[in-house]
């Protein structure tokens, strides 16, 4: 396994995802990285670091069933979630287990692959992108995301802040982890190095929206790789790192909840 494991839910870590971050923002940004690859009749889709598999579910929709789509990620837990939610028989999706790094699969397999947040997570990217770059036939699409550097995210700076105060320094840099591939230049290097073409960065932004924002902190947490060092946590610690966190945020909180930006590069790019 050549990923980190900056963010690899366990337990009930997926069910958490699906159920406070999809709808809060990670489905938003899904369709819209969908939207994006200019998807055609019959594409063959890769969606690597899938997780519980909101981007293949959105690239299903918007084709309409032709096509063929594979999710691939290097944790089974979250795969079995995606296998719940969309179950493989009878659906255009296969869900596999694999590493980026070292895929399964023939050169020139897929007309798209996707990569929503995961490439700041590989270990390798070089070697990564280069096994991308094989599996895609020629003038394959490349589409990905990587959120920008922590500055930019109100909401996670101050959770951030508050895992190095109330938790442990580890719990901290593993939230970080999300946020070290944010650099333009940086990515655009790394896709020529690996012989990409035609590549476009988009900085968009987004907002992030839950109500009510109590249950998106616990539940935000519960899908986290950190979650257990917060149930370790004392009752009256964790009590009080939640309210010096709604407010440190309260600039954020409207009559309907969490309401704080987001922003990322979307990068497209072609074989």
């Amino acid at each position: 396994m050549t990923e980190k494991s900056g963010w690899q839910l366990c337990g009930d870590g997926p069910e958490a995802y699906e159920t406070y971050i999809v709808p809060a923002f990670s489905g938003a940004w899904a369709a819209d990285l969908v939207n994006r690859a200019d998807l055609r009749n019959g594409d063959r889709i890769l969606d690597v670091g899938c997780g519980t598999g909101i981007v293949s579910r959105y690239a299903l929709k918007e084709m309409g069933g032709s096509g063929r789509i594979t999710g691939m990620d290097v944790n089974e837990t979250v795969l079995e979630k995606a296998r719940e939610i969309c179950p493989p028989n009878g659906s255009a999706i296969e869900w596999r287990h694999g590493d980026v790094s070292d895929m399964p699969f023939p050169d020139d397999n897929f007309d798209v692959v996707f990569c929503q947040q995961g490439l700041q997570y590989f270990s390798d990217r070089p070697r990564a992108l280069n096994e991308i770059n094989r599996v895609l036939v020629d003038q394959g699409r490349f589409v990905f995301s990587v959120w920008r550097p922590l500055a930019y995210f109100p909401f996670y700076r101050v959770l951030h802040h508050a895992l190095e105060q109330y938790v442990n320094m580890e719990a901290a840099a593993q939230l970080a982890s999300a946020f070290t591939l944010g650099d333009s230049t940086q990515l655009r290097d790394l896709l020529e190095n690996a012989s990409f073409k035609e590549i476009d960065i988009r900085l968009t932004i987004k907002q992030m929206r839950y109500s009510p924002f109590e249950d998106f902190l616990v539940g935000g947490f519960l899908a986290s790789p950190f979650a257990h060092d917060i149930l370790a946590l004392g009752a009256s610690k964790r009590e009080e790192m939640f309210r010096v966190i709604k407010k440190s945020i309260s600039n954020y909180i409207d009559d309907h909840g969490l309401a704080a930006p987001m922003e990322a590069l979307v990068v497209s790019a072609s074989t």
